[in-house]
């Protein structure tokens, strides 16, 4: 099944008196990136939780944020006593010298941010990744039926441009078979408006077989339907897709572009400007495609 890179999920967990929240939101990227957001000092959860969606998602820009409330007392903030001390004694000097009234206060402490630290213990870790990991898994699974059901709808409307793409295909088939008899009436035509005299039929059907092997478009055709029949085929394989699908976007307008150099036909010229638009549309869809 196709599946999208883009995509939103939530869940919750409560377990060891730790309550976690988790949000994560998929978008497309070339490679996996991850962004953890973990408050606080819990720089070992964050690194677990980039491992664990590491292991479990292949493609896309993944942002995650997370939220750990902690349901019991906790001697998870450690004071620095030290550097208190030393605060104070600096507030008081200021104080005195300058002959302030107000005393230093608790309030006044605890916005010195620095005096109070996280002391994550090993222990405090393993509870919370073992609440955590259960949420995690909820929060891919509800990510992973999201972009699931935005790769259905990818898959519907890439479909729709290949059938409109195959139709371009059969229709430049259609469009060079006269080639021989397009290219002489011509440059019939452009000599009667120089010449009087009668025209040179075996010179005139000698640049004119010149003329068509040059513009002979049929293998750039097949080449075209090849990569059609090639990309309806991988999409619906769907699995880790995309970047096959990019490539095969790229040959296509690569066939089409040398279809619209080599002819100087308008309707070939103006098939080709349609069949480059559809590409790029498929393209477009393509980025999103895991």
């Amino acid at each position: 099944m196709l599946t999208s890179m883009t995509g939103f999920a939530k869940a919750e967990n409560e377990k060891n008196d730790i309550h976690c929240s988790i949000e994560i939101k998929s978008v497309n990227s070339k490679y996996l990136k991850i962004d953890a957001n973990v408050p606080g000092g819990f720089s070992e959860i964050e690194v677990k939780t980039s491992r664990y969606l590491r292991e479990r998602l292949k493609r896309g820009s993944i942002k995650v944020f997370i939220d750990i409330v902690f349901l019991k007392k906790t001697d998870l903030i450690q004071v620095d006593l030290g550097l208190a001390g030393a605060y104070y004694n600096a507030l008081k000097t200021i104080a005195d010298e300058f002959k302030i009234p107000d005393r230093v206060t608790l309030g006044v402490m605890s916005g010195m941010k620095d005096i109070m630290k996280y002391q994550v213990s090993s222990e405090l870790n393993e509870k919370i990744w073992d609440c955590l990991e259960e949420a995690l898994q909820k929060a891919i699974d509800n990510l992973n039926e999201d972009r699931k059901n935005e790769g259905q709808n990818l898959h519907k409307v890439m479909k729709g441009y290949l059938e409109k793409l195959d139709g371009i295909a059969d229709e430049l088939e259609k469009a060079s078979g006269d080639f021989a008899d397009y290219y002489r009436n011509l440059i019939s035509q452009r000599i009667s408006e120089l010449v009087e005299h009668e025209l040179d039929t075996e010179r005139l059907e000698q640049e004119v077989a010149l003329l068509a092997e040059k513009a002979d478009i049929s293998e750039e055709i097949v080449r075209l339907k090849s990569h059609i029949d090639s990309f309806s085929e991988i999409l619906d394989d769907g699995n880790e897709v995309g970047l096959r699908l990019d490539f095969l976007c790229q040959e296509m307008h690569r066939e089409l572009s040398t279809i619209a150099a080599k002819s100087k036909k308008m309707e070939i010229s103006s098939l080709s400007v349609e069949g480059r638009t559809l590409v790029n549309k498929l393209r477009e869809q393509v980025q999103n495609v895991e």
